[in-house]
């Protein structure tokens, strides 16, 4: 892979590839009577997004018919942030039922923010604190999905 199109082109067929994949096998999950979202939905709507977006970046490549751009491997800065970047989702995931979904996404995009971008200690927090929001709204005030509360588990007692 050495121009940004061949780059695109294989990046949007995995991309589509992966959500093929996670739409068909969300056709195998099994809900449970009296739910109020059907479990499917969600990795459903997922698996045709990661579709749309393979296809729309594949779409892109192809029809780049510009000068060739080449691009390289990460220099040590670019694997940096790949590693703090894949330590952050693994914080995240390992915090997510003692802190809580809203809480452990808020520190999670407020602390890549601040990582990736090194914008104002203020603005990352309040980036943070809106994605949470945000976030739990939208799944468990929306979708109705239960998510961990963590330590918001002590307000609603």
């Amino acid at each position: 892979m050495r121009t940004l199109k061949q780059a695109d082109l294989i990046t949007g067929a995995l991309l589509a590839l992966l959500g093929a994949v996670t739409a068909v096998m969300a056709t195998g999950i099994r809900g449970v009577a009296g739910e109020t979202l059907d479990p499917r939905t969600l990795p459903t709507i997922v698996g045709w997004s990661l579709v749309a977006l393979g296809l729309g970046i594949v779409s892109i490549g192809w029809r780049y018919d510009g000068e060739a751009r080449y691009i390289s491997w990460p220099d040590i800065t670019g694997l940096r942030r790949m590693a703090v970047t894949t330590v952050g989702m693994v914080a995240y995931l390992a915090t997510l039922e003692t802190l809580g979904f809203a809480v452990s996404t808020g520190i999670f995009t407020a602390a890549l923010i601040w990582y990736l971008g090194r914008y104002r200690w203020w603005l990352c927090i309040l980036g943070g604190v809106v994605t949470g929001l945000i976030v739990d709204q939208l799944f468990t005030g929306i979708l109705g999905l239960n998510l961990p509360l963590g330590i918001l588990e002590l307000l609603y007692y």
